[in-house]
């Protein structure tokens, strides 16, 4: 999967821990504590989306932690894609 042709998505963007200023795109009620690879893939797994795990990227805005980052199809538009995917990952971290 093409970089220029997915969405990025950072673990960041769901991180309870974190504020909008440090990364955060999802109201705090639709975050989850230190998400991870694993849990992103689930969740998009779920929503039934083609998805590509990179582990050796760092968030820029926390560049000194690798966390990896997630491409996605772009099937959705990315605003409704990250409200789905937090959704996704409430379920997945309750299981």
């Amino acid at each position: 999967m093409d970089e220029e042709k997915a969405w990025v998505l950072w673990p960041e963007y769901f991180d309870s821990n974190r504020t909008r200023d440090q990364g955060r795109k999802v109201r705090k009620e639709l975050s989850v504590p230190e998400p991870s690879l694993e849990m992103l893939g689930k969740a998009l797994q779920r929503l039934g989306l083609e998805y590509k795990v990179e582990e050796a990227k760092s968030y820029p805005g926390n560049w000194y932690k690798s966390q990896g980052r997630v491409l996605v199809d772009r099937k959705l538009p990315k605003s409704q894609l990250l409200m789905k995917v937090a959704e996704q990952l409430l379920k997945v971290q309750r299981s």
